[in-house]
């Protein structure tokens, strides 16, 4: 949900990428449904794990495991690293699924905003 949500907020300026430590292989349909409820598209979604994802020219790690998921990053690369602990809501209600993606919008929004006049946006 992290992914859609950062690439439809942050617009032109983001490009986030979502990995996992022990992905799943698939999005899961309540995932999907709700991307879809609040408006963001499902479409391009896909699970994967870190070793997947080029974290050279990363901008910004965040782990949504808290301190602990960044332990999986290696220390050579040179991006800002954040932790958020939210809630992983594989196999709740759809209503926890909800919160998470609220949660992870609010946060978002807050990240965009705090480096909307920083050099990380500047160029």
């Amino acid at each position: 949900m992290a992914e859609a949500i950062a690439n439809v907020l942050g617009g032109t300026m983001v490009d986030a990428r979502s990995a996992g430590i022990s992905p799943l292989g698939w999005i899961s349909e309540q995932t999907i449904d709700t991307l879809r409820a609040l408006g963001y598209p499902a479409e391009g979604l896909s699970s994967k794990g870190i070793d997947e994802v080029d974290l050279e020219d990363v901008d910004i790690v965040l782990s949504l495991l808290g301190d602990r998921g960044l332990d999986y990053i290696p220390h050579s690369i040179g991006a800002r690293r954040d932790a958020w602990d939210i809630t992983d809501p594989f196999g709740e209600d759809d209503e926890i699924y909800l919160e998470v993606a609220r949660e992870l919008e609010r946060r978002i929004r807050a990240l965009l905003s705090e480096e909307s006049d920083s050099e990380l946006f500047s160029t």
